[in-house]
């Protein structure tokens, strides 16, 4: 059996396997399978089995993975990070709103 913790708001599988899991019991469950989940395409039904994911959850997950690598790309691009610190300062923005535009500008060349 595995153990797997999944987002109570969303059913999406976090991480897991046969180990003892940490869980915030205020936003995460545990539920104990015989198998790993596939947390693209399965998630958690509320009632201890899995099931699979609509279109639409497949889309989120699949955009909210692209976000988090250019989120990661941008920290690890100093280069890129610089221009935006640069341009939020002579633009006079909050350094978020520089980043996220120029992460929209990168995701579109």
């Amino acid at each position: 059996m595995f153990r797997w913790v999944y987002e109570l708001s969303t059913g999406i599988f976090l991480y897991g396997g046969p180990y003892e899991v940490t869980v915030n019991p205020l936003t995460q469950g545990v539920v104990l399978l015989l198998r790993h989940p596939n947390p693209r395409q399965e998630r958690y039904d509320g009632a201890g089995r899995v099931r699979p994911a609509t279109v639409q959850e497949i889309s989120d997950y699949d955009a909210g993975q692209l976000d988090a690598r250019s989120k990661n790309q941008f920290d690890g691009e100093k280069l890129v990070k610089a221009l935006a610190i640069w341009t939020a300062g002579k633009l006079n923005v909050p350094l978020a709103t520089a980043k996220q535009e120029i992460l929209t500008i990168l995701r579109g060349l």
